[in-house]
C-alpha cells in the first residue's frame, strides 16, 4: 500500500466504485464443535458471520458490517486513506487481496495481502476453545526517508444473541454488545481505545473515543482504534480480537 497523492486516491476510488460490485458473502467458513462456534470471512478479509452457538448470528445475516478503516498521511503531503467495509459498500482496493493459507486449504491462519506488495497485510486466526477470532493488520511505511501517521480503526455492527436490539457498553480497551450473552471486541493496551457507537459503524476512523462515553440500548457498533506511526519502512501491527461470551 504505497503512498499516493490525494487526487490519485480519489481517482482510484471512483474507478473502484464503477468497476465492480462489492461482494460481502461468506467465502472461508470455519466451524468447530465444542464449544459450538463458527465464523466466516469474505474475499476482502472481513467477517461475513460470527455464530455461537451455531445458528445464532452475531452479525447481520443479510448484510454483515465489519472491517478496517484508516486515514494515513505522510510527511511529504501524500495520503493513503483506506476503507475495507464491504457491508457499507466501500472497499478501496481495485481488486480483492491476494490470499494465502500457509497450512493448506481450509485451515488457519488466513493471510490477506492488499495490493500483493506486502505493504498492507492482514492475518486472521482463532482460538476455538475460547470462541475468539483474532485479526491483525500490519502496515509498512514507504521504504525510504518518510514518516506515515494517522488513525486506524477496526469496526463492526454487532447483533448480541442474534438480536439487533441489545445493550452496548465499553471499557478502555474493549467494546461489547450483549443481551444475556454477547460479543466483545478487544484491543491491546498499545491501542488508543475501544468503544461502542449508537450510530452504527462509520467509514471514518474513530480518532475521537468520546463518542461512547455512556452505555446505550438498541442497535450499534463496536470499535477499536489506533494511532498508526511508521518510519523508514518499520511496520506497525494492530491486533483486534472478537470473543463470544
Amino acid at each position: 500500500m504505497k503512498i499516493k497523492m490525494t487526487t490519485v486516491c480519489i481517482l482510484i476510488l471512483l474507478l473502484t466504485a464503477v468497476g465492480y460490485s462489492v461482494d460481502n458473502s461468506c467465502v472461508y467458513l470455519f466451524t468447530f464443535p465444542k464449544p459450538q462456534f463458527s465464523f466466516c470471512v469474505t474475499i476482502w478479509g472481513t467477517l461475513a458471520s460470527i455464530q455461537s452457538p451455531v445458528g445464532i448470528n452475531h452479525l447481520d445475516p443479510v448484510n454483515p458490517v465489519e472491517g478496517w478503516v484508516g486515514a494515513i498521511r505522510d510527511n511529504g503531503g501524500g495520503t493513503d486513506g483506506f476503507t475495507e467495509i464491504p457491508g457499507l459498500g466501500t472497499v478501496d482496493s481495485p481488486n480483492p487481496p491476494v490470499v494465502r493459507q500457509p497450512n493448506g486449504p481450509g485451515t488457519l491462519p488466513l493471510i490477506f495481502d492488499y495490493g500483493g506488495d506486502g505493504f498492507f497485510v492482514e492475518r486472521i486466526d482463532a482460538v476455538p476453545s475460547k470462541r475468539e477470532i483474532s485479526m491483525s493488520l500490519t502496515i509498512h511505511s514507504c521504504r525510504d526517508a518518510c514518516f506515515w501517521s494517522g488513525p486506524v480503526s477496526k469496526v463492526a455492527n454487532i447483533r448480541p444473541d442474534g438480536n439487533s436490539t441489545g445493550n452496548f457498553a465499553h471499557s478502555l480497551f474493549a467494546g461489547f454488545g450483549y443481551v444475556n450473552h454477547g460479543v466483545m471486541l478487544s484491543v491491546a493496551d498499545d491501542a488508543v481505545c475501544a468503544g461502542a457507537d449508537p450510530n452504527g459503524a462509520s467509514t471514518v476512523p474513530y480518532d475521537d473515543c468520546s463518542i461512547s462515553s455512556t452505555p446505550f440500548t438498541g442497535a450499534g457498533a463496536v470499535f477499536g482504534t489506533w494511532r498508526f506511526r511508521s518510519l523508514f519502512g518499520k511496520p506497525m501491527t494492530m491486533k483486534a480480537v472478537y470473543r463470544v461470551f
